[in-house]
């Protein structure tokens, strides 16, 4: 792949929203996106939006135009206050888990002066309209609901930016639930894999990402997590590509300083 560097090592960076985020910058869409991502020698992309996948399929459409591998699905936030990725390689089962989503979220309407807008949006980033329901909000399935839907439809799952106050799991529960079943623990730009299992003991023997959970076209690769080239390019479902990341990331775990 062209975006291999050094080592036989490529960069991943799994937790990158669309403008259908109302958070994300209305520029967040899936050519500028995948744009800079190839320009960030990104090789794998991991797209998501707050409890929605309606733009994955944007993605997909103009994914195959770039050196980047693609998967994308939906950031949830947990009945317990934790967000958690969900991550699939096809369309139908990412809008699988966007319906099972959709059926779990208070039905209540968007404040787009408040909270912003929610952009759908096409391959070629047309506006095609907006996404009325409040989207940066919390549904009423536990943890291990969403993880466990998740893997039933096969996909992945990482708890997302387990080290920040806001939306962590470390702390918002204090421990990591036993029998999780998720691929890997996100961690933040600012915390380190090596500096995370210092801090906090239970993290020993985990898989742990860095991602760079960007909402502005310039963050995306700022944080990111070196994989084999091999495991970039390997065809694999995203079931299986999971759980063969945890498996390199175990590993390297055991070397990290």
């Amino acid at each position: 792949m062209r975006t291999q560097l050094i080592d036989n090592l490529v960069r991943a960076d799994l937790h990158v929203h669309t403008a259908l985020s109302p958070c994300a910058d209305s520029d967040m869409r899936p050519l500028q996106m995948l744009l800079t991502a190839e320009q960030h020698a990104v090789a794998v992309l991991g797209v998501v939006d707050h409890s929605t996948a309606r733009n994955a399929w944007a993605v997909f459409d103009v994914a195959e135009a770039f050196d980047v591998r693609v998967f994308a699905g939906l950031e949830v936030e947990s009945a317990e206050g934790v967000h958690i990725l969900a991550l699939f390689d096809t369309v139908e089962t990412a809008m699988a888990m966007d319906g099972f989503v959709a059926e779990h979220l208070p039905d209540l309407a968007n404040r787009a002066e408040f909270f912003g807008e929610q952009l759908l949006l096409d391959g070629l980033g047309h506006v095609l309209g907006l996404d009325p329901r409040l989207l940066a909000t919390a549904v009423d399935l536990s943890i291990e609901e969403i993880a466990d839907r998740t893997a039933a439809l096969g996909g992945m799952s990482f708890p997302a930016h387990i080290d920040r106050q806001a939306y962590g799991l470390i702390s918002v529960l204090g421990f990591v639930p036993p029998g999780l079943q998720v691929d890997g623990f996100e961690l933040s730009r600012h915390t380190s894999p090596a500096d995370a299992r210092r801090q906090w003991p239970q993290l020993a023997g985990l898989p742990l990402l860095t991602s760079s959970d960007a909402h502005l076209i310039e963050d995306i690769g700022a944080a990111a997590t070196w994989i084999s080239s091999d495991l970039a390019a390997a065809p694999l479902s995203a079931r299986e590509w999971g759980q063969a990341l945890a498996a390199e990331l175990v590993a390297r775990g055991f070397s990290d300083s």
